[in-house]
């Protein structure tokens, strides 16, 4: 397999490890297959704070003209926290939130087949309003460009030429000295 033939299979962990630099008191910040509810949130046990990054899906994107075809990734950043001696637990999911919300829009992750990040936005999605749970469970999503598609490197084959005016133009091109090598 070519490097780009595992760009979905590394992407999550790309951004575990650039969230994990961001904020290192996580206790918890790893890849997560699909979404994140609050059923598995119940049974999990997961150390908090905790954020769990995954790719939830991928939608047509544009189409180039050399037509090489893209698509948008739709990811998640899911934000887990508890109450606890530090902040309670939705003061500190909004600040796991903000700092994702500031991390991640323009961001490529190191990887040359995707785009900028884009679309970024924060969800609650259990908060300390519901009383029969002693988490918060919040969501950074953002829609993360892709293109399967690999250029091979070549010489673009310009050439440049200096010449000092007055003497420029058609008349004048045996006089014009050729910067660099010249391409074949």
């Amino acid at each position: 397999m070519s490097d780009i033939d595992q760009v979905l299979a590394r992407l999550p962990q790309s951004v575990c490890d650039a969230v994990k630099l961001r904020l290192p008191e996580l206790k918890t910040c790893k890849p997560h297959a699909g979404k994140f509810s609050l059923e598995e949130l119940k049974k999990s046990g997961l150390p908090a704070p905790a954020v769990l990054i995954s790719t939830l899906g991928a939608k047509p994107g544009v189409t180039r003209s050399d037509a090489a075809h893209s698509f948008v990734l739709s990811m998640a950043a899911y934000v887990v926290t508890r109450d606890g001696l530090g902040a309670p637990r939705d003061l500190a999911a909004a600040n796991i939130c903000q700092a994702l919300l500031t991390l991640i829009p323009g961001k490529r992750w190191g990887e040359p087949a995707l785009g900028a990040a884009q679309g970024v936005h924060m969800h609650t999605l259990v908060s300390s309003g519901a009383k029969d749970i002693t988490s918060s469970l919040w969501a950074v999503t953002w829609g993360q460009p892709v293109t399967f598609h690999t250029v091979e490197a070549a010489p673009l084959g310009a050439e440049l030429y200096v010449a000092q005016s007055p003497a420029i133009g058609t008349d004048n091109v045996t006089g014009y000295t050729q910067v660099g090598e010249p391409t074949s």
